[in-house]
């Protein structure tokens, strides 16, 4: 990525870990000023040690509104801001819908939903009244494929998607460019603690996305010429076709190993 023009700002939201993190991480290395948003201070403090000058911690749940004015409460002015990654998310595997917890779906929806809708509404404002920007938000190919036992996350990440082109056909003339990058199975800490496969069985004898393949991505959308939106991006591990990848992936042994990988998925 060029590097960004004095005195500009990224927001990265998400950003204390797995791809936020990466997101945030590579901005730092090409000489951008962060303000990385997220929920624990403690994790704010050690990033900020880590990066002093290039990384500013603002402590903010995007499941409410108000980021607009906390970043401009911090110090920061909104006309400095020329890039918003939206990393925040919440997903939840191992029960079919009529089993899942009322705590778990709200979690979901208030984050991927309504916290999405917040953050897009009151950033991609700021884009537009300083003429111009880039607005990139974490969608999912789980929303456009069936995920198993993971209903109300691809509903959420559907709803995004849908979000994001309606939001784009407002901004046009704004200057505003806007994305919506979809990644495939990534190695994160998302669903780590959570009912069904550990991280060691999930990514056994498949190469996943990393974080950082995904935060090359979105430098890459942010670095496009003026006149070049990239409106919607899916990635893929090259061993993956199709969300559910105990079926739809490259053979590491024969059809039975798939179709059991397939029943012990959550």
């Amino acid at each position: 990525m060029a590097e960004s023009s004095e005195g500009s700002v990224c927001v990265v939201t998400g950003a204390t870990s797995g791809i936020g993190l990466a997101v945030t991480r590579r901005l730092i290395a090409a000489r951008h000023r962060v303000v990385g948003v997220g929920r624990h201070q403690p994790m704010m403090d050690e990033l900020g040690a880590r990066w002093p000058g290039r990384f500013q911690g603002l402590v903010h749940d995007v499941r409410h509104g108000g980021l607009a004015a906390a970043i401009r409460a911090s110090g920061v002015p909104l006309a400095a801001v020329d890039l918003v990654v939206h990393c925040a998310g919440c997903a939840r595997q191992g029960s079919a819908l009529a089993d899942m917890s009322e705590s778990d779906i709200r979690e979901m929806l208030e984050t991927n939903v309504l916290g999405t809708t917040l953050v897009a509404r009151e950033m991609s404002a700021v884009l537009r009244d300083r003429g111009g920007g880039t607005l990139v938000v974490l969608g999912s190919v789980a929303g456009y494929d069936a995920a198993p036992r993971m209903a109300v996350y691809s509903a959420s990440k559907a709803y995004v998607h849908q979000l994001l082109r309606c939001l784009r056909a407002d901004l046009l003339g704004s200057g505003v460019k806007l994305a919506c990058i979809l990644p495939g199975s990534t190695r994160t800490a998302l669903l780590d603690g959570q009912p069904g496969l550990g991280p060691a069985q999930r990514y056994a004898g498949f190469a996943p996305l990393e974080a950082d393949d995904v935060a090359a991505a979105v430098e890459w959308v942010h670095a496009q010429p003026a006149h070049v939106n990239v409106q919607e991006l899916s990635l893929y591990p090259t061993a993956q076709s199709l969300y559910v990848r105990g079926v739809h992936r490259t053979a590491e042994g024969d059809a039975a190993r798939a179709s059991a990988t397939l029943e012990q998925r959550p």
